[in-house]
């Protein structure tokens, strides 16, 4: 029980430390999706939300750890944290699947990114891109895993 309490208050801090920053204001996740449509070259923000899907990258995002916040990253409301190569390996983020069901606290730059797809979208197959919002975390000291609890979001 002891544990829990610390554990939890540990997360509020690192959760208000974060709300403290005016450089990156703490926000939900619906709210970091709407301001990123409203700032084409992205805005920082600093956001917690328990993790529903975390997926490695393919291709020219191979090695990047995808952190989202709904189970489908393709889902216009899902928030997707996007970890560079170089924090998750000094994250020691390597376990991807495993970090579903935690809280993720980061800060960085949101923007809304343009996914192109060949040969028709998975939600529109007449579609030839979408968009999806992002936020770049490019150093370990810019994200925080830890169990979910009450103070997540979304």
């Amino acid at each position: 029980m002891l544990r829990h309490v610390i554990f939890c208050a540990a997360l509020l801090l690192s959760a208000s430390t974060f709300a403290q920053d005016a450089e990156y204001p703490m926000h939900t996740p619906d709210e970091v999706i709407a301001l990123a449509k409203d700032h084409p070259n992205g805005i920082k923000v600093a956001v917690t939300f328990t993790i529903k899907s975390a997926n490695f990258g393919k291709k020219h995002s191979a090695g990047h750890l995808f952190l989202d916040s709904m189970e489908d990253y393709r889902d216009s409301h899902s928030l997707n944290v996007n970890v560079f190569t170089h924090a998750v390996e000094k994250a020691g983020l390597k376990e991807g699947a495993a970090l579903v069901g935690k809280a993720v606290t980061v800060h960085g730059m949101a923007k809304s990114q343009r996914i192109n797809c060949h040969g028709g979208c998975p939600q529109d197959s007449s579609a030839n891109h979408y968009f999806q919002t992002q936020i770049f975390v490019r150093d370990n000291d810019e994200i925080t895993i830890a169990d979910a609890t009450a103070t997540a979001t979304h």
